[in-house]
Formats: C-alpha cells, structure tokens, sequence
C-alpha cells in the first residue's frame, strides 16, 4: 500500500495527528499557568512560520535527494557532500529519539487510561505501562497506515469531547520569558514530528517535482493540530481520556514501525532491531519520566540542529537547490538564511531555556 496517494494521505494525517499526541504529551511538562496565553501561542505561532515550514521543506527535499529513509540516507549525503562519517550519527541519534518519542508516548497513554479508571488501584499504572509497551511493539507489526487512521479518529474525537467539556478557557496576555520560547520551538518543531526523519521517511520513494506541493498540506495539517491543542490545553473528562491514550497507542505504533523499517534498511539484523527499540520503550519504566521528557526533547532539537547545520553548511547548495525546485531565487535564499542562521540560533537558545532553572 504505497501509491501516491496513500503516501500523501498518510503524511497530511501524520501533520495533524502527530501533532496533537505529542503536543498533548509535552504541554503537561510546560512550565507556565494553565490558562490560555495570547503571548506563548502568538511565538509558537511565528515559530511554526520562521521554523517549522523551512525544516518540514528540508526533509522532504532530503527524501527528494536521497530517495530512502535517513538512515541509510545519510551514508549517500555525507559521500555527496564530502562530509566527515561522523555527520552519519545524526541518523542514529534521529533513530534514538524517535523510540524514546515513542516510549514516551506509550507511557503517556497508560497515565491517561490510569486518569481514566480514577487512579485506582495503585498498582495499576505498573502494569498498564509495561503492558502498552508489549502492545506498542504489537501493533507495530500492523500496517503503518491502519495505525495512522486509528490514532487520527481517536485523537480527533479526545479532541472534541475535552473541548465541549471545557471550552476555550479564559486567554489572557501575560510576561513572556526564555523559558516559554524554549517550549514554543520545542512545539513547534519536535511536536510536529520534525527532526526524527518521519516525513522524510514517508515520501522517500515517492516522485517529488517541488517541494512546496508535499510540504504545504503537512505544514497546514501540523498547524490545525497546534492550534486544537491551544484552544483545548490538553484532554479532560473520561471519555476524553480514554479515546487519547488509544491514540497515544496507534501513534507510538506508527513510530515504531517507521523506526523497524529504518534499521532495516539499514541492514540491522532482526536480534539487533528490535534490541535497539526495546531499549528505548524500557527506559520509560525507570521513575524519571519527567527528566526523561525534557531529556527526550532537548535531544530532539539537538538533532534539528545538526540536520541544520549539515544542510546550511556542509551540503553542496546546487544539491539542496535542486531538490526543493523553488520558482524563484529569492524564496530559496530566505530558505537558506533560516536554515544557516534562524533555526540553529532559536534552537540554541530554546535549549538554553530549557536546561537554565526558571
């Protein structure tokens, strides 16, 4: 099942789905008030523009360049490039956030269907977590776009039901700070799963004439998801809970089958694969989980930094021109000077942010 069409579709959902499972996963972690801010979705909002639309046409012009995932990809850019070999752990890096993404994902889940059941028993959420991972890794086994419409239908409706339940809530202008731009990029970029080479995966085999035609529809539908999660901040209400954490489960599955598909292109063998995402999801059993979260995102965005910084500067720009086949000049070098100097000066400073105490 990987005609155009499916592709594009997958992607799109990707944009819309991804975005609100993993918006609603870091949210939590943000440290601001609850109440709804015209100031911090206002930044996230430039961000998306000045951030996540050039890195989302990075990727697919990458997939448009090497034609197969980031793993095996990167063997080829670096050649091309003449870059030093150890520009290729950007893609092994990639590979590890995206199973931490995904472990985290799964334990999210099992949090919301503990929230879910009242927090009772106790010993409840023990079992839950290590049983969502055993399942993730499950369904991991089932198509990747299956897994994408289940997630989609379920966090649509999580959506829904916490909005009719809450409301918009009571927005309001409020002082803005380092810490909240360091969540704004992380929003913008890790939570629309850019980074970890999950849209470059997914139209790695599909024939690209411009870039802009794929990324569009991916930056809008990543868009809508964002700005769902600003008006409900979060999911609330049982019901609410519930259809989330299966959507928390379908995503985390996805991952983990693009992640499979990655590591054996690649030439891992199976014993090989599967130690490395284990490795991953195990990780989320060890009482750190929120450490872990901002562990996972700091790296994250340290990989949107390498990827920028290999794309600005070491790749030959005949390469990347060709690829993205902009109409016009000026549109390319306003790419490039986001890609050179925008992105790796937000992410430096975002992961200042995040690491100085507030």
């Amino acid at each position: 099942m990987n005609s155009p069409l499916i592709v594009r579709a997958s992607s799109i959902l990707a944009g819309l789905t991804m975005t609100l499972l993993l918006a609603g996963w870091i949210v939590p972690f943000i440290q601001f008030s609850s109440a709804s801010q015209f100031d911090f979705w206002s930044v996230w909002l430039l961000c998306m523009v000045i951030l996540a639309l050039p890195f989302s046409l990075l990727e697919i012009a990458l997939a448009k360049r090497s034609k197969t995932s980031p793993l095996p990809a990167l063997m080829v850019l670096t050649r091309e490039a003449d870059a030093k070999p150890a520009w290729r752990m950007t893609g092994w890096l990639a590979a590890g956030v995206m199973t931490l993404i995904a472990g985290g994902l799964l334990y999210h889940s099992a949090s919301m269907l503990f929230e879910g059941l009242g927090h009772q028993p106790s010993s409840l959420m023990s079992y839950l977590s290590v049983g969502l991972i055993i399942a993730g890794v499950l369904l991991s086994l089932v198509p990747r776009y299956v897994l994408i419409i289940v997630a989609s239908i379920a966090v649509i409706i999580a959506t829904v039901l916490s909005f009719v339940q809450m409301g918009v809530g009571n927005w309001q202008w409020t002082a803005f700070s380092l810490k909240e731009w360091a969540w704004a990029v992380s929003l913008a970029l890790i939570a629309t799963g850019l980074g970890y080479g999950m849209y470059w995966q997914l139209n790695a085999s599909q024939p690209v004439e411009k870039a802009s035609n794929t990324v569009l529809p991916i930056w809008a539908g990543q868009l809508a998801g964002g700005v769902m999660i600003a008006v409900v901040q979060g999911f609330h209400g049982t019901q609410s809970l519930w259809f989330y954490g299966i959507g928390l489960l379908a995503g985390a599955a996805f991952l983990l089958a693009l992640l499979r598909e990655q590591l054996q292109a690649r030439g891992l063998n199976m014993a090989l694969q599967w130690l490395f995402i284990l490795a991953g999801l195990l990780l989320w059993l060890v009482p750190m989980q929120p450490v872990l979260t901002t562990l996972t995102v700091i790296l994250a965005l340290v990989v949107c930094l390498l990827y920028a910084i290999f794309s600005g500067w070491i790749m030959k720009i005949s390469h990347l021109r060709k690829a993205l086949n902009f109409d016009q000049e000026a549109i390319y070098n306003l790419w490039r000077i986001a890609m050179r100097l925008i992105i790796p000066l937000s992410i430096i400073v975002a992961i200042i942010g995040l690491i100085v105490p507030a």
